[in-house]
């Protein structure tokens, strides 16, 4: 038997940050889908503890790290469209932690694999928040690994409707790191950062135009030969969403996901599951979305399948 995914969250991510196009219960939602379809056991699934300062630092300054511990009101935490609140900042710091965990347990546990139903906040730059983003938990992931000892590569494959701008920046001249961005051209952010790879697409992009633009840049990834990949699985390419403009049907972003999820199988590179935006007009769509990407990233680990 396939050794089991292991999948992190903790209920502290749904923290209130008031009246906001950002679904926080979305969290709980694809939690909740996940062990009521038997994907994982309530008692088995991973809760991150507080991240540390040294943890954050990895990717961040030491000032922006001083106006968030202060949940000071600066123009560095007020860019984040978010409530500058405690509450608010840890639940999203906490998503550094889920990732960092996350990592760790793809590259220990055999499974090959791990789910985190949260981060993904790729707009977070070293010294300011950003885009509903304060902290990144992809950048803090990836150099933690790198840190420790447990990878030298890492590939970021962002499929978000918005492209990955702080995660580009963080990354810039870090060759072991290599960043994709598949996105609207024409939405936020504006201007946008240089990855390694940025695809961007036209307004309307469907299913088929998609998946042909996603296949020659994942094929770049694997020329990288990362020793671990972070997915960043926006629900925002759907053709439903409110802040995004492509039209990508639920099967659209099914095929999507078993592209990335099956390429890391049948090339044995460890995958880490991150959810990103997602802003249906029905929050279930947004939920579906995301527990579908879970999902599948349990289903070909536990197949073992390559294809």
């Amino acid at each position: 038997m396939s050794p089991s995914v292991p999948v992190v969250w903790t209920p502290e991510y749904a923290c209130d940050i008031g009246d906001h196009v950002f679904p926080v219960i979305k969290y709980r939602g694809v939690h909740d889908a996940l062990v009521s379809g038997g994907f994982v056991a309530a008692d088995a699934v991973l809760r991150p503890g507080p991240p540390d300062r040294a943890l954050l630092a990895l990717a961040h300054d030491g000032d922006y790290l001083d106006d968030l511990e202060q949940a000071a009101v600066t123009w560095r935490t007020m860019s984040s469209e978010l409530p500058v609140e405690p509450d608010v900042i840890r639940a999203f710091s906490l998503c550094a932690s889920g990732t960092t965990l996350a990592a760790r347990r793809a590259l220990e546990s055999g499974a090959g694999a791990a789910v985190h139903v949260g981060g993904g906040l790729h707009h977070a730059y070293a010294g300011h928040a950003e885009g509903f983003c304060y902290i990144n938990d992809l950048a803090v992931a990836a150099n933690a690994v790198r840190r420790d000892g447990l990878v030298s590569r890492v590939a970021i494959v962002d499929l978000d409707v918005h492209q990955g701008n702080g995660t580009a920046s963080i990354f810039r001249g870090t060759p072991e790191v290599f960043t994709l961005s598949v996105h609207q051209e024409h939405n936020y952010p504006n201007p946008k950062e240089r990855s390694d790879l940025d695809v961007g697409l036209d307004d309307g992009t469907d299913d088929d135009e998609y998946a042909a633009a996603l296949a020659p840049a994942l094929e770049r990834v694997w020329a990288h030969r990362p020793e671990l990949v972070l997915y960043q699985a926006g629900a925002d390419p759907y053709e439903h969403d409110q802040l995004g403009g492509l039209a990508l049907s639920l099967a659209g972003l099914e095929r999507r996901d078993r592209m990335v999820i099956a390429g890391c199988r049948a090339r044995g590179i460890p995958l880490v599951v991150t959810l990103g935006g997602g802003y249906a007009r029905r929050t279930e769509d947004t939920v579906h979305i995301h527990f579908t990407t879970c999902r599948l990233a349990i289903e070909l680990a536990a197949a073992g399948e390559s294809a």
